[in-house]
């Protein structure tokens, strides 16, 4: 097993073949993504100058990662940030590459034990010369522990990068017979080398992702929760409100296993939002709430999404602020097919109809569709199952929340 690609939850591996012969045609004015076919654990990122999206794929040497950039010419040359014999992504909790505050490009992956494909650590590489080059920094989990840690999340500043994390470190303890610690968050700072670590809140959510923003008030990250009575909300730290942790909102979510469906968080001057699935009290919810004094204080949510019928929102939410309104994607279910979706909220509510970008596989291989703001657009890139490609697109800001009926396709 030294050298499959080890894919958690739900393991699957994936054999790549060579990119396939044509161009499939631009969905909304953008080419799909420069990445084989068989490509996995996609991420796109703000950079200057554009976006940039990382990928795993394999290589004649091993298993790759890969970014290219997004500008408004298009897509850019791929190129490669590592080649391992091991990696590990799910669908879930994969790499990155992003752009720091010092310009440098960071990168990250994921290398599981020997011991327990359920362990593994954040290997973090530099690159000052936009990706040519690539420079190791080490592992960003400063343990020493055979554990989880993975689902990093990161905001630039002016040295680097800030990173967050979910740290397994505690789930190695016995802290009573048969029970051992929680997972928790903890941050760092990562510029020229890795900062030592140091704890956000010790008992969180086991593998549902983080992430995190900067508000005029400084860093802020959300993740979900986890109290003694297995109550999993969504929770913030940082920005107005402070260092410590404190409950974003009460849905009262009580499971006794991790969804693996965290919220996103985006932040433009002192104002936020959040969005967020929930199921609690068996009701499906996509939800969001905004905040105009950088996350101390929340509006009471936006109902983005909800079950009537045969539809059901599947959460794998991602939000873009717009000005004073925000863009959530998510991911909704209606029988067996799956349905990738956008929709303009404020404060106040929804603004509009729903857009339905692309239908998609509402499984765990199409993993978690990511969207940026680019030019005036929602560019959204995700994983198209039946082709095993990679696709986006770009849908003009002023076609998500006209008039058009829900389910219909911007022109």
């Amino acid at each position: 097993m030294n050298r499959v690609l080890i894919i958690l939850c739900l393991l699957v591996v994936y054999a790549v073949a060579q990119a396939p012969a044509g161009v499939p045609a631009p969905r909304f004015g953008l080419a799909d993504p420069p990445a084989s076919e068989g490509a996995i654990a996609h991420r796109l990122s703000r950079g200057a100058g554009g976006l940039i999206l990382s990928w795993l794929e394999r290589g004649a040497d091993g298993f790759e990662l890969r970014f290219a950039r997004l500008g408004t010419d298009g897509w850019g040359e791929p190129g490669v940030v590592t080649v391992q014999e091991r990696m590990m992504a799910n669908w879930a909790d994969v790499p990155a590459v992003v752009q720091g505050g010092d310009g440098a490009l960071y990168a990250h992956w994921l290398l599981p034990s020997t011991e327990s494909s359920g362990w593994y650590d954040i290997h973090v590489l530099r690159s000052t010369d936009d990706g040519t080059t690539w420079a190791e920094l080490g592992v960003l989990n400063d343990d020493g522990i055979e554990a989880e840690h993975g689902f990093v999340s990161y905001i630039p500043i002016g040295t680097g990068v800030r990173a967050y994390w979910l740290d397994g470190r505690a789930t190695r303890e016995e802290v009573a017979p048969g029970v051992h610690g929680p997972m928790s968050v903890r941050t760092a700072r990562i510029g020229q080398s890795i900062e030592p670590s140091a704890p956000i809140d010790l008992r969180v959510c086991d593998c549902c992702s983080t992430d995190a923003a900067m508000t005029d008030a400084g860093p802020v990250v959300v993740y979900r929760g986890r109290t003694e009575d297995e109550v999993r909300d969504i929770w913030i730290a940082g920005g107005g409100g402070g260092e410590g942790p404190r409950l974003l909102h009460a849905d009262g979510w009580e499971i006794a296993g991790c969804p693996v469906n965290g919220p996103v968080i985006d932040a433009s001057g002192s104002t936020v939002v959040v969005a967020w699935y929930t199921a609690a009290d068996q009701k499906a919810l996509v939800l969001a709430a905004f905040s105009t004094d950088n996350g101390r204080t929340f509006t009471p949510p936006v109902v983005i999404d909800e079950q009537h019928g045969a539809s059901v929102p599947q959460g794998r939410v991602d939000v873009v602020l717009d000005g004073d309104e925000a863009v959530v994607s998510w991911l909704a279910k209606q029988g067996l097919a799956g349905s990738l979706k956008l929709q303009r909220i404020s404060a106040k509510g929804l603004v509009g109809a729903a857009v339905t970008v692309s239908p998609i596989d509402s499984g765990r291989l199409s993993g978690f569709a990511e969207m940026e703001l680019l030019d005036g657009n929602a560019v959204v890139v995700w994983r198209d199952t039946d082709a095993k490609l990679l696709r986006a697109a770009a849908v003009p800001l002023e076609k998500i929340g006209g008039s058009q009926e829900d389910g219909a396709r911007p022109e």
